[in-house]
């Protein structure tokens, strides 16, 4: 019983061991994603400020065009109206230079407001092609370092698997079994010590006939409480 106890609390250590590894990819996993997600949020940012910078160019070109063609016609009516003398032609052209006047009194008022919320958003631009360059370079700097670490991780997972499979064979397969199960149910503690009439495990006391049947290493013991193998040191 003792060289079966031996073997459950090596396989008991290998198998702790590999949950760590395998935390450890998990990690590195999430370091990667962490890394791509700030990137993609940049990227996307940038390209709605792009794409709000396109349109304000065009509606710029479209105001100016607009600005330019209302100082032409206000120029021709305003020499027009040097040479008008009929008095109901005069009073229709005034109206018609006032109306002119507002309208360019609006699109300027339309430019102003345009270039007002043009400033922040070229701000925002150069920092965010900065932030993405700087986060695109890290991502690619990053992904060289966790694959270095990654595969080093695969490779003491893949030998200590090995190790587990041959060493698993030579545990009784019901008892294989039952130890898996505790295992994932106990927080990776399938084997405990009995000490001082207590399963160190779940830190109950055990029964005294148990506790003494423990220490004579005859049979496999479970404790009553938490159902974790128990075994004896001495």
């Amino acid at each position: 019983m003792l060289e079966e106890i031996r073997r459950l609390m090596e396989l008991q250590t290998l198998d702790r061991t590999m949950r760590e590894l395998e935390e450890s990819l998990s990690t590195i996993a999430g370091r990667v994603n962490q890394l791509q997600e700030e990137s993609q949020k940049y990227s996307k940012e940038l390209e709605l400020l792009t794409a709000q910078e396109q349109e304000f160019s065009a509606a710029r070109r479209k105001l100016e065009r607009e600005l330019a063609e209302g100082e032409a016609r206000l120029r021709n009516k305003r020499i027009r109206q040097n040479m008008v003398r009929n008095e109901k032609e005069l009073q229709a052209l005034n109206h018609e230079v006032d109306a002119l006047k507002e309208e360019h009194q609006r699109l300027e008022a339309e430019m102003l407001a345009l270039t007002e919320a043009a400033a922040p958003r070229a701000t925002r631009l150069a920092e965010l092609q900065e932030l993405l360059s700087n986060s695109q370079s890290e991502l690619v700097k990053g992904e060289k370092e966790i694959a270095a670490e990654v595969e080093e991780l695969k490779g003491q997972l893949a030998r200590h698997r090995r190790e587990r499979e041959k060493l698993a064979r030579e545990v009784n397969p019901p008892l294989l079994q039952r130890y898996e199960m505790i295992f994932s149910r106990r927080q990776g503690v399938a084997v405990a010590v009995a000490k001082a009439g207590t399963c160190q495990g779940c830190m109950r006391l055990l029964p005294p006939q148990l506790f003494n049947e423990i220490q004579k290493h005859l049979q496999i013991h479970f404790c009553p409480n938490c159902q974790r193998i128990l075994y004896f040191e001495g």
